[in-house]
């Protein structure tokens, strides 16, 4: 994690392959730091180009050249409109990250600057804003076997003391990352205590362990880049909607391949009950067993059980936040946290084949 730093600088000014423009969706010129990439780079040049890109989705990312700019190109990254935090803003901001340095890395670039995506206009809670960001980027490294230079620049003392902060607790100046697989939690079922890992969000604690977390893996000769693309893909399938499914694969959007296998046509429910827990066992199989660090990771967890933390989902997950103690009491879950059993059961197939 040597690769990151913070900056006090103007973004436009610096020398990197490629600098990140927080933009919408529409990837119109706006005030602020968008406003000044325009100028900077040629506001007729790089509209044009932007106008030919059209949209870009929440959570995702387009390139166009940087023209005038010192950067060759310019990443245009549309982070999520702060909405409280109970509709996958998380989610989609680390998705923004990771797929900005994706496409940066797919085209040649050595080092990437980024601003504080989100956390101006768009409402982003500033600590949470920079939690996310630096986790995003030390998964990417990690797992991408990456070694791009990743800067973030900011112009205001508040968030530049802020971002230091935070990346002396996640352990970065000093090689770590939020990928420790430490157990520390208990789980109480009937009268027993176990060890166990809570998980929900990729920015968390044992993030990786999440359907949203971005891992690239392959099950019969294609590409998955997350397991919620997968099982939104098998999901679709299982029903014969093969639009949808060949709708899911197009995208790298998390957000969208939920929203899309959430309205596969010609569904029922009975059906994709008896057939999403297998499913689900076929794709994490692939993920952990195709990348090794992540394997490792999983099978750090020992016995411990692994339980998915979220108050809305009483299916994949127990149904209770995890920032709630009452999720250590199995009695009190409402959910059937289907993805922390399947996590279970590959763990153990990862065991038996090591």
């Amino acid at each position: 994690m040597k690769n990151i730093s913070i900056v006090k600088a103007d973004i436009t000014s610096l020398e990197t392959d490629a600098i990140v423009n927080a933009a919408n969706n529409h990837l119109s010129a706006g005030g602020g730091v968008c406003g000044a990439i325009f100028s900077a780079a040629g506001y007729a040049e790089l509209k044009d180009a932007c106008d030919k890109i059209g949209f870009c989705n929440t959570g995702s990312a387009v390139i166009t050249p940087g023209f005038a700019l010192k950067a060759k190109y310019v990443i245009h990254a549309v982070g999520p409109i702060w909405r409280g935090g109970d509709q996958d803003e998380e989610k989609q901001l680390y998705s923004t990250y990771y797929k900005s340095l994706r496409i940066a890395k797919e085209n040649g670039c050595k080092s990437v600057a980024f601003p504080l995506v989100s956390a101006g206009i768009y409402g982003y809670p500033q600590k949470a804003a920079w939690e996310t960001a630096l986790t995003a980027c030390c998964d990417f490294q990690k797992n991408e076997d990456s070694d791009i230079k990743i800067v973030f620049s900011v112009i205001i003392d508040e968030l530049f003391d802020m971002g230091n902060d935070i990346m002396k607790q996640l352990g970065i100046s000093s090689g770590g990352n939020t990928g420790d697989t430490e157990v520390t939690d208990k789980l109480t079922i009937g009268e027993q205590v176990y060890d166990a890992c809570f998980f929900h969000n990729v920015n968390e604690p044992f993030g990786f362990l999440s359907n949203w977390y971005l891992s690239d893996f392959i099950v019969d000769g294609m590409k998955f880049t997350s397991m919620e693309q997968f099982i939104m893909y098998n999901k679709c399938l299982c029903f014969g909607d093969s639009i949808s499914a060949k709708d899911i694969l197009s995208t790298d959007d998390v957000a969208q391949q939920k929203s899309i296998g959430r309205n596969a046509r010609n569904y029922i429910d009975n059906v994709w009950a008896g057939r999403r827990q297998l499913i689900a066992v076929r794709g994490l199989y692939a993920k952990f067993s195709q990348n090794p660090e992540l394997k490792k990771q999983l099978l750090d967890t020992g016995d411990a059980f692994l339980v998915e933390c979220a108050v809305n989902d009483k299916i994949w997950a127990c149904g209770i936040d995890l920032r709630d103690d009452s999720r250590k009491r199995a009695d009190k879950w409402s959910g059937q946290n289907i993805l922390g059993f399947a996590l279970m059961e590959v763990r153990e197939s990862l065991r038996a084949h090591e």
